[in-house]
């Protein structure tokens, strides 16, 4: 276990995580709401990009989409890295810790080049298709992190 990593386990905070009854599951709970914020927005999104609830109008959908995706991905974030430093060196030599990370950086990468483009070509709606079952992914590569 390298230097920096046992610094990040032996921080006041990861300690008081790892001791505590109550804190833990609180952050993991708000952990689950950023990830309820985030995976619900973009589920509504990306079905309007993929055709489902035309009627819609996407300006108004995407300004209050992006915004609580911003909120709830904010949130995750936060919560995440707070869980993170209490097993930093088990989730560090994780290879799929690190391709949840990966996949991560590559649906915001995805998310950003979405938003940017007009959406209602055939390659906006491959991206839409990928962003479902990508955050989809992520999310249950986050389960599996805690059983194996």
């Amino acid at each position: 276990m390298s230097s920096p990593i046992m610094a990040l386990e032996g921080l006041w905070l990861a300690q008081a995580m790892k001791h505590s009854s109550w804190l833990y599951p609180t952050v993991e709970t708000m952990h689950i709401w950023g990830i309820g914020m985030l995976f619900g927005s973009v589920v509504i999104m990306d079905l309007r990009v993929l055709g489902f609830g035309n009627k819609l109008n996407l300006s108004d959908l995407s300004r209050l989409g992006i915004l609580v995706a911003f909120i709830g991905f904010g949130l995750a974030v936060l919560t995440g890295s707070l869980m993170f430093v209490t097993q930093a060196s088990e989730l560090i030599g994780s290879r799929l810790f690190i391709l949840k990370m990966c996949l991560i950086f590559l649906l915001l990468a995805n998310a950003m080049i979405l938003r940017m483009r007009t959406i209602t070509n055939g390659v906006s709606k491959a991206q839409a298709l990928l962003s479902l079952t990508g955050w989809a992914s992520v999310i249950g590569m986050g389960r599996w992190l805690a059983y194996i």
